[in-house]
């Protein structure tokens, strides 16, 4: 495979493994031309994943946003490839091993032929290691963030004295709460980028240092990107799914979701005790 190519079907693999059920072992794309380009138009499963699709954590990503992100990933790869591909359909099947990604003609004949390795495969940000790991935190969390919301809900306002690690909160009735946090990460909605805090916050490393063990970045372990890539592009509730996750790995309470007033970007503090 031409090393250009290698992120982009990277990219495409990370959508195919959001868009076909638990368990697949391969996937039949296929396309229809349009005026904007390739629009998917069918995802056919084979494997375990076909008839009896394994648990899967909620992401919050919409499928269809994803089909569109994968329609627009392949038709720049279509452009890439020149004439050599005219969908046609793409097959990929998988192992744990590696992911051959076949490019097929019309007469079913090979256009174009591609396989990540696995090690390319560990370094993708949707992988099952991460899914299993977010499934394994949600009921957990899900439970945690009720209690906290109930306890937050006239909350007015919020102010973070990174020196101490405290957050306080400003409710519309009473004193204001205080809790000691650690900074999970920063969303920056303009850029669809997540940036976790261990790799920016240096001035105040005592408030990321619990997050910072979890994602283990120095480890970089494999089918865990997510974990330590220092930031990513997804959309928000994705990074919300792997902010649950955190917070139960760190023993917090919940997540404050807090919108920075001079530009909408969003700073998720996992709270380490009940706010008092």
């Amino acid at each position: 495979m031409a090393e250009s190519l290698t992120p982009l079907i990277q990219t495409l693999h990370d959508s195919v493994m959001l868009l076909a059920p638990g368990g697949w072992t391969a996937v039949e794309l296929k396309f229809a031309r349009t005026t904007n380009g390739l629009k998917l138009t069918e995802l056919e499963t084979r494997g375990e994943g076909a008839t009896a699709p394994g648990p899967r954590p909620e992401l919050h990503i919409d499928p269809r946003a994803e089909a569109q992100r994968l329609s627009e990933g392949v038709t720049e790869l279509m452009e890439h490839l020149g004439g050599r591909w005219s969908p046609g359909s793409i097959l990929v099947k998988r192992t744990p091993e590696l992911a051959d990604w076949t490019l097929l003609k019309d007469d079913r004949s090979q256009a174009w032929f591609t396989r990540l390795s696995k090690d390319q495969l560990d370094a993708l940000l949707m992988t099952d290691a991460l899914f299993a790991m977010i499934r394994g935190a949600e009921k957990a969390f899900h439970d945690l963030q009720l209690a906290l919301e109930a306890r937050l809900r006239r909350t007015t306002g919020f102010a973070f004295d990174a020196a101490a690690g405290v957050l306080t909160l400003d409710q519309a009735e009473g004193p204001p709460l205080r809790a000691p946090v650690q900074v999970i990460g920063q969303y920056f909605p303009d850029a669809f980028t997540w940036a976790w805090g261990w790799a920016f916050e240096q001035q105040n490393p005592q408030t990321v240092e619990r997050v910072r063990r979890v994602c283990a970045p120095d480890v970089a372990q494999p089918g865990m990107s997510a974990l330590w890539r220092p930031q990513f592009h997804c959309d928000e509730g994705f990074a919300w799914a792997i902010a649950g996750a955190i917070v139960v790995g760190v023993g917090a309470r919940g997540v404050f979701r807090a919108e920075l007033p001079d530009g909408g970007d969003v700073v998720f503090f996992a709270l380490m005790a009940d706010p008092a």
